[in-house]
């Protein structure tokens, strides 16, 4: 059974068991149901699987009575004969407590019984690390909590870890006994973690909206979300009704049932209408008929709480419950009480809407108004709410047509295509001919499962939006990007279709007919952020989809720096206004920025988050992350993941014709052979990239930065007049545009052709200027990439000083950036250069040196990792090691150190 959602816990988890450290513990906290004993069990696995000793008891409250009994299950498989060590009348006392030997007339001394346990620990932990598993130590019975106290007080140096699950109270029993203790309170599952692990444990796929229903009803709890599930699976679920399951209706239902009857109203009420005021529960009560003090003794029974004059469910799970016992008749009568009590329009809508089955345009009117409302204020959630219910509610006609399309709309907005492919795949037919029916035809075409599904709802659109001139220029300008951007193909093709949109949008075209130019001129490397009214529109103070652009021109142009503020920017943005596909986009433009920067490390983390985000039902989208993931593990340095995901990556693009990720892929393909020495193998991955895009007209060379890596390659075959090719083109290209990324690049091909033919002092000159050209600009990768090359080339001509500066360059930058496995070739390279001065043991290396001096300035270790790309857990290491190699042990002695000037 796989773990989903818990991969920094389980990480944890695994540091803990394989430390060498001596007596510590890691705790696993949380509710009940949160996780603890499946992260508490995968431990114990994984301890096992590493041939550690290992004594575990699962305590139980229906055996804390029992003495010893805990202790019994920790020590069933050790043989106390088989420990010499303990003394006879201790091996005796503990051999009674365990039922091992008869009872004296006298009962064992509880001393007696911790003194042979900790004898016990001794001797196994003289043999390897012990690793003691409890699960649920509240419960643990008090005999086998005294003894474990007793023992582990007075464990010293012992290879000893206790691995401890208990719920969120506080430290109980052993946990009081030991110095090192680690807590990891476990919160909830996310969105994406559940949505996986009712996929993977039960088969079942929920919307985005009844997925987020249980992540807020459970908490993200694990346990409940799953028995929610199984009830999803059984009966399914719709809108607001979400089945709680049988057993947690047991759990809560006593307490529901035995509610007097104008109590149970008043909660009834709370339950569906979220946080109510006191004078709306008021007015709730009377309209019932209910007598004085219903209010206060609905606060009395525990199931509400008073905040701030607003009541609330005590608890999620409780208003769920209340909830599943409701006839429907009694829910919808009870929202219409709400719909007149409710303070807003949103909410009179909502319950009104609920309270009403079957068609009603008067009521549907209320909630497509209510949803334009929702809409205006950035409450999409609330708005695609109000939009189904305004759909149910509508009779067939033009009006109900507008719905569909509006709530179409909203959904793609949401980024929810696959409810939204299920809404206009079911509609379709009975729209209208015309702009409706090619609005969704075009949407349909948005999230495909192949390229040629995507092309009929394009050409069907097209055909249906003639006498709608707006319309046709959105329709037009996405066939533009279809080809500049998804196919990479005929851009000629694109620039005339995004020119024909344009004139066809008017004076203010949507932002998508200009995102469609932006596209073009980005790709054949015009600038964006000058205003200037040409054919192609003018995209100064443009929002969204074309601001991004100004990002992605930036990106390859090689300023990170700026392309990194207008992403975060964005999608800062976008979250405040919960724009969930702009979300997803700004994440993934911030990914592509770091892995072409080399940060390796904040790259991982972001494809985390897209992997979160992103619905891996959709291929196209599984492509793409399958080409980020190829081109981390490329930039890493690991050859044989890059290799696999690559070739993975391909044959999904294949599938699906996504151009950009096959260039992709064959770019992580070229590095790779470049790391792992096959220099022919990168030429013909690099050539394929270069000899594309020169095709088909895509002139901005930061778009698949390839050119110094395939000119690298070619030098390495003998290749130099196709060398010379390549960087001439690159050469115009960088002047023409003023492109800052290729200008260094230049610089650097220059020098690589150059050491063949003698120039060497000129090649090396360039290589030092592209590096730190490369450094300015923030890009990592490229930087270390550069002082390898001129590492290597110092090393050939022998000289050995420079050779050493710039290899131990490149290693230090590529260990910052994360980028371990070329971190690694650098170090090889340096091993071989000639009359290398060898580095004392007690010596810092220059990261360490760095980590030092910001330590000993003040800084935090978060804050170093910050300052250094690097994670915390790496700012830990060089510490420790520092530390070790100067003789200190804590920050004010390393101050003082370097203080007397007395670093090595």
């Amino acid at each position: 059974m796989s773990i989903v959602g818990r991969e920094a816990e389980l990480e944890l988890v695994r540091r803990f068991v394989h430390s060498d450290a001596p007596v510590s513990a890691l705790v696993l906290a949380g509710s009940p149901g949160v996780g603890k004993t499946t992260l508490w069990e995968a431990g114990v696995a994984g301890a096992r699987e590493r041939e550690l000793r290992v004594l575990a008891t699962r305590a139980s409250d229906a055996e804390t009575e029992l003495a010893f009994t805990g202790l019994g299950d920790l020590l069933e498989d050790v043989a106390l004969d088989d420990l010499p060590g303990i003394p006879a009348p201790r091996r005796q006392a503990l051999g009674v407590a365990l039922l091992r030997e008869e009872t004296t007339e006298e009962p064992p001394d509880r001393r007696a019984i911790g003194m042979a346990l900790l004898d016990v620990l001794r001797e196994l932990a003289a043999r390897g690390r012990v690793i003691i598993a409890i699960d649920d130590t509240q419960w643990l019975d008090p005999a086998s909590s005294e003894a474990l106290v007793f023992a582990a007080r007075r464990l010293g140096d012992e290879q000893v870890g206790f691995l401890l699950t208990r719920r969120t109270d506080g430290p109980v029993g052993v946990e009081h006994a030991l110095q090192s203790v680690d807590e990891l309170d476990l919160a909830g599952l996310s969105v994406g973690a559940v949505r996986r692990m009712l996929v993977d444990r039960l088969g079942v796929v929920p919307d985005r909206r009844v997925l987020r229903r249980i992540v807020d009803v459970t908490g993200g709890n694990p346990f409940f979300a799953l028995e929610i599930g199984r009830t999803l699976a059984e009966r399914g679920a719709r809108g607001d009704d979400l089945p709680l399951p049988d057993d947690l209706e047991e759990l809560l239902g006593v307490r529901v049932s035995g509610l007097a009857r104008d109590v149970r109203k008043v909660v009834q009420g709370v339950a569906l209408g979220g946080i109510l005021t006191v004078e709306q529960i008021e007015q709730l009560a009377a309209r019932d008929g209910n007598r004085e003090g219903t209010v206060d003794r609905a606060l009395a029974c525990e199931f509400l709480v008073l905040e701030d004059a607003h009541v609330r469910p005590a608890h999620p799970l409780l208003a769920a419950a209340v909830r599943s016992r409701m006839r429907p008749d009694e829910r919808r009568e009870l929202h219409r009480v709400l719909a007149d009590v409710s303070g807003n329009t949103g909410a009179q809508a909502r319950h009104l809407a609920l309270a009403t089955d079957g068609l009603d345009e008067p009521v549907a009117t209320r909630a497509a108004l209510a949803a334009d409302e929702a809409r205006a204020r950035g409450a999409l959630d609330d708005a695609i709410e109000l939009g189904e219910h305004a759909v149910r509610l509508s009779p067939a006609g033009a009006a109900r047509a507008d719905r569909v399309l509006t709530l179409a709309d909203d959904l793609y907005r949401a980024y929810e295509l696959g409810r939204l492919n299920q809404l206009l795949a079911r509609e379709l037919e009975s729209l209208p001919p015309g702009s409706h029916r090619a609005r969704a035809h075009f949407l349909l075409s948005i999230a495909p499962q192949t390229i040629e599904e995507s092309d009929r709802h394009l050409e069907r659109a097209l055909a249906e939006s003639a006498d709608d001139p707006a319309l046709h220029a959105v329709i037009l300008a996405e066939t533009s990007v279809d080809l500049s951007v998804t196919r990479l193909e005929r851009l000629d093709a694109a620039e005339a279709r995004a020119h024909d949109a344009l004139l066809r949008a008017g004076p203010q075209p949507d932002e998508r007919v200009l995102e469609a130019a932006a596209w073009v001129d980005v790709m054949r490397g015009r600038p964006l952020d000058e205003p200037r009214p040409t054919a192609l529109g003018d995209y100064a103070a443009t929002p969204n989809r074309v601001t991004r652009m100004l990002g992605i021109q930036a990106a390859f142009r090689g300023e990170t720096a700026r392309a990194r503020g207008i992403f975060v920017e964005l999608l800062q943005r976008a979250s405040e206004r919960g724009e969930d596909w702009y979300v997803d986009q700004y994440h993934h433009q911030l990914c592509e920025l770091e892995l072409r920067a080399g940060n390796c490390i904040r790259a991982a983390e972001l494809i985390d988050v897209l992997t979160e985000e992103q619905d891996d039902d959709i291929l196209a989208t599984r492509s793409e992350r399958l080409r980020l993931e190829a081109l981390l593990a490329a930039t890493r340095g690991e050859p044989d993941d890059a290799d696999r995901l690559a070739t993975e990556g391909l044959m999904a693009t294949d599938s699906f014709m996504l151009r950009w990720n096959w260039l992709e892929n064959h770019r992580a393909r070229g590095l790779v052979a470049l790391q792992r020495g096959e220099p022919s193998a990168a030429r013909d991955a690099f050539a394929a990239v270069w000899a594309y895009t020169t095709r088909e007209g895509i002139d901005n060379p930061g778009a698949f930065p390839v050119a110094p890596d395939l000119v690298e390659a070619l030098v390495a075959v003998g290749e130099l007049d196709e060398a010379r090719q390549v960087t001439d083109r690159l050469r115009g290209l960088a002047q023409a545009q003023r492109h800052p990324w290729a200008e260094a690049s230049v610089l650097r091909c220059d020098a690589l052709v150059g050491l063949t033919n003698g120039t060497d002092e000129e090649a090396v000159a360039a290589l030092n200027e592209a590096a730190a050209a490369y450094g300015e600009l923030g890009l990592r990768f490229d930087e270390a990439r550069t002082a390898l090359a001129l590492g290597r080339a110092e090393r050939r001509r022998r000289k050995w000083a420079v050779a050493r500066t710039a290899l131990e360059r490149a290693a230090e930058v590529f260990e910052q950036a994360g980028a371990t496995g070329w971190q690694a070739t650098a170090k090889d390279e340096l091993a071989r250069v000639g009359g290398r001065r060898p580095r004392s043991p007690s010596e810092l290396t220059p990261t360490e040196t760095r980590v030092v001096e910001l330590a000993a300035g003040g800084l935090s270790n978060k804050e170093i990792a910050g300052s250094l790309f690097v994670t915390v857990h790496t700012v830990e290491l060089h510490l420790s090691h520092a530390y070790a190699k100067l003789g200190v042990r804590s920050r004010s002695q390393l101050s003082g150190r370097l203080a007397a000037g007395t670093k090595d």
